[in-house]
């Protein structure tokens, strides 16, 4: 009688707490990293070796002058790695490039949430990395923000959560 008591109390205490309001960092990195995510149109940044690097491994061309910032054009190498477009250089303080399709996010720092536009939802702004299977990319690279529907390397991005009988990433906001 004693065991079925403890058990059904447990059980009590597992249910109420896995409601709305069990939001918190832990569970936001857990939900960032515990399932590929599609990503559409998104930005990455570089560094000036990892682009040598991708240089060196045929993932772009060198780069060129364009105007007053220079593009590395990208080969088959590079789309197979699901960069999207070419590497830019030079028009913000680091490299960066498109990314399309589906990536296990790494939550590199949660950095502050608030009430989302809804009832049940919440924004969270989230430095997150997005690891690229080469070896030019050791470590998961930055995803940049959106600032004033511009992108910009400043800002992280910023995550809609929602809950629908369990918390989940409804769209990263733009």
């Amino acid at each position: 009688m004693l065991l079925k008591m403890c058990s059904l109390l447990a059980g009590i205490a597992i249910l109420t707490g896995c409601g709305e309001g069990d939001f918190n960092y832990g569970k936001v990195g857990n939900i960032i990293q515990g399932a590929p995510m599609r990503l559409d149109a998104e930005y990455v940044m570089l560094t000036l070796p990892q682009v040598d690097c991708g240089v060196q491994n045929d993932l772009w061309d060198p780069p060129s002058e364009v105007g007053e910032h220079r593009l590395a054009r990208l080969t088959q190498k590079g789309r197979d790695l699901k960069f999207a477009d070419d590497v830019s250089i030079g028009e913000m303080k680091s490299p960066y490039v498109q990314i399309r399709g589906e990536f296990t996010l790494a939550a590199i720092d949660i950095q502050s949430d608030h009430q989302g536009p809804e009832n049940q939802t919440k924004l969270v702004d989230v430095k997150l990395g997005v690891p690229i299977s080469h070896s030019c990319f050791p470590q998961p690279l930055v995803m940049m923000g959106v600032r004033k529907g511009n992108f910009t390397q400043d800002r992280p991005p910023v995550l809609l959560f929602r809950y629908n009988n369990g918390w989940y990433i409804d769209r990263v906001m733009h």
